[in-house]
């Protein structure tokens, strides 16, 4: 449905720059909307550019607006998130991460390409996350010259020396404050990046997010049995245990069917 695109400057080393991300709050409830923005405002690659407290005004300003990303709850009075959505008919309709309460509707969102599902409550980890996948999804668009997109190993510095993992061997990953914990049938590396810049560099069809701190391969993922709120643990082929948060549950679920 949705098929943005937005062209970055470029930037040393042939590197694409961005520009700030266009975004559009729908939000019935005062205190829901003012708590989206305050946690957009920290983002350096967001320009919230109008909000809206009912889906027919949401409709409105995304024709006069021509947001690049739109978060929407799903359920308003008078025209709900899905009702608003389907009366965009604009060559170029917006991204749109559904903000809502409740579990139920993210079949529903995926079904309609939404970017994103946040559940509340969420933080602003969570959020950062949303609009790291839009970003990605807006600048897909543009070709990529280095070879593969995707990281086949990683290279390790492991004391004075220098270790290549392949990907391939991997299991799942963790973060632990400034780096990440790589787990493999032959133990464990610690490599110093973040889990988001990890996250980019490996293909979307071989792992998924299960936790704001985690990575699985889903290949490995043997099982899994509920905790509490909603909350899973996630049994791998290496018999360690992965953590599955309800805040990724629905996004887990949808990119274990592909």
């Amino acid at each position: 449905m949705q098929n943005g695109s937005k062209n970055g400057a470029t930037g040393q080393n042939g590197a694409l720059t961005a520009a700030p991300l266009r975004v559009l709050i729908v939000e019935d409830e005062e205190h829901a909307r003012r708590y989206l923005r305050e946690l957009l405002e920290d983002e350096l690659q967001i320009e919230v550019v109008g909000e809206s407290s009912n889906g027919f005004e949401g409709v409105q300003q995304i024709r006069e607006l021509s947001p690049d990303l739109v978060f929407v709850d799903v359920q308003m009075p008078g025209l709900d998130g899905f009702g608003m959505i389907d009366q965009i008919a604009e060559a170029r309709s917006p991204l749109f991460v559904f903000v809502t309460g409740y579990g139920e509707y993210a079949v529903r969102a995926f079904e309609i390409e939404a970017i994103d599902y946040l559940c509340k409550p969420f933080d602003k980890e969570r959020l950062s996350l949303a609009v790291e996948r839009a970003m990605r999804r807006l600048n897909s668009s543009v070709p990529y010259s280095g070879g593969s997109q995707w990281l086949t190993r990683l290279s390790i510095k492991d004391d004075e020396r220098i270790l290549f993992v392949p990907v391939d061997e991997i299991i799942w990953i963790e973060a632990a404050n400034k780096y990440v914990v790589i787990h493999t049938p032959g133990g464990t590396h610690i490599s110093r990046q973040t889990i988001q810049g990890l996250e980019e560099k490996l293909n979307p069809r071989e792992f998924v997010r299960t936790h704001r701190s985690t990575l699985v391969r889903k290949a490995a993922v043997r099982g899994m049995h509920p905790l509490f709120h909603g909350d899973y643990i996630i049994r791998l082929a290496n018999g360690e245990e992965a953590p599955l948060s309800r805040s990724f549950r629905e996004s887990f679920f949808r990119e274990m069917s592909r």
